[in-house]
């Protein structure tokens, strides 16, 4: 049973990876502009509604204004808050554009 649960997260972590790494794309690209904004337009949401922890608001708001090698450091990484980043991401909205 634990392997079972193990294995799902693992799969959890790569799907949000995947996720991540799209969006670093984006950020690079001309794309840029809309991503950040649809992204705000999530933490602003968490912020109005009480929907998260401080945390979440305050390192994605810096996150998304930063370079993106910032997130990639952070999220894209074995960096101690990476998995936690990851599960409460504003960039939600591309999971539909990876596979």
């Amino acid at each position: 049973m634990r392997i079972l649960a193990r294995k799902a997260d693992a799969e959890k972590y790569e799907k949000l990876g995947r996720l991540h790494r799209h969006a670093l794309l984006l950020l690079r690209s001309d794309r840029r502009n809309d991503v950040v904004h649809q992204a705000e337009v999530r933490i602003r949401m968490w912020e109005e509604r009480d929907l998260c922890s401080r945390f979440y608001i305050d390192s994605w708001r810096r996150l998304i204004n930063s370079d993106p090698s910032e997130m990639e450091r952070e999220v894209c990484s074995d960096a101690p808050q990476a998995n936690a980043l990851a599960q409460n991401s504003p960039f939600s909205f591309l999971m539909k554009e990876v596979r």
